[in-house]
């Protein structure tokens, strides 16, 4: 077994020591008194579990270390996430604040286990668009941590600290807008991903066409590759039931379609109709246009570096969840 798999962290000595997490903090760090016989209950606990607390958390009992983390998940591995507009005005957004408030801001990769968290010293994170499960809010939680979310953890999606869209609100705003353009049968397409954008988009698209009385399908790219986006496209529009409107979750899979619909003669909006969200930044210079979900990436960076700062300094945070308003851009995809 992984050895990080097997990670002490502080509810495991919370839990031999017979006490709360905070209490064992308190022990260790030794910011609020404690009781003789509770501290050496949790020195002996911590002694038999060999449990070492991550240096950033011990900086939190000091002063600080002055760094935040982001990790933008997806954004800084070789998969073509790593391109995402998107990412690039996040980050923009974690640093403009952080130079304001007199932070240091390091990005970390998303290697899905975690590898990097220990090698660093920091005092809170970002994690953008956290999955089912994510290895890295687990590892937050563990060390006792502050974090805030970009996207809502799709595990506890009422909880914490996080900024997001509203992806009922946009996931309608698209579909009803493809509908009130003559659109009837309405497919849509996306890598089977597990955040929570992705999964409430799927679920209400399924809910809106149950009210409609309309069938669902859904197209999953199977592997973030060209040849994989260009396979789902010509099964999409090659065989003999060809949908009158895609919508993708992502951008990239609905420009895939756009670019099939070209190569075999389909006319756009004419024959079939496209949107998706504004992702890599391309919609403007598709062939046609395409008409896109629109949200200010920026401001999730923003909003959320203020968050996390704020609850690293002990200021009230008057909104935990925030929710960022979307809007739909119309261009020639569906202009009919």
């Amino acid at each position: 077994m992984d050895d990080r798999r097997k990670r002490v962290n502080i509810k495991d000595v919370a839990r031999l020591a017979g006490v709360s997490p905070t209490t064992v903090s308190h022990a260790l760090g030794g910011q609020r008194p404690v009781s003789a016989a509770t501290r050496q209950r949790v020195q002996e606990a911590v002694a038999e579990l060999g449990y070492r607390p991550h240096p950033g958390a011990r900086s939190l009992k000091a002063s600080g270390t002055g760094v935040i983390a982001l990790c933008a998940v997806n954004a800084t591995t070789a998969s073509s996430y790593a391109d995402l507009e998107y990412y690039f005005r996040i980050i923009q957004g974690v640093t403009e604040v952080a130079h304001q408030r007199e932070y240091a801001l390091v990005v970390i990769p998303d290697a899905g286990n975690g590898v990097y968290w220990d090698r660093l010293l920091f005092d809170g994170a970002i994690i953008s668009d956290p999955a089912a499960g994510d290895v890295n809010l687990r590892f937050l939680r563990d060390q006792g941590l502050p974090y805030v979310t970009i996207g809502r953890d799709p595990d506890r999606p009422h909880e914490g600290y996080w900024v997001d869209d509203d992806a009922e609100a946009g996931t309608r705003l698209v579909l009803d807008h493809l509908l009130e353009h003559g659109a009837r049968d309405v497919t849509v397409i996306t890598w089977p991903t597990t955040d929570h954008w992705t999964q409430t988009a799927l679920r209400t698209y399924r809910t809106w066409c149950k009210e409609r009385g309309l069938e669902a399908e859904v197209e999953e790219v199977p592997e973030d590759s060209q040849a994989a986006l260009e396979a789902s496209a010509a099964r999409l529009l090659d065989g003999p039931h060809r949908p009158d409107a895609v919508f993708g979750i992502y951008e990239l899979p609905a420009i895939a379609v756009l670019d099939r619909a070209a190569e075999l003669g389909v006319s756009v909006p004419g024959e079939l109709m496209v949107a998706g969200p504004s992702d890599f930044g391309l919609a403007e210079k598709s062939t046609p246009t395409m008409t896109t979900l629109e949200y200010d990436a920026t401001r999730h960076g923003r909003e959320a570096a203020e968050m996390l700062i704020d609850l690293l300094r002990g200021e009230p945070v008057d909104e935990p969840h925030k929710v960022l308003e979307i809007s739909l851009v119309e261009r020639e995809s569906t202009r009919r």
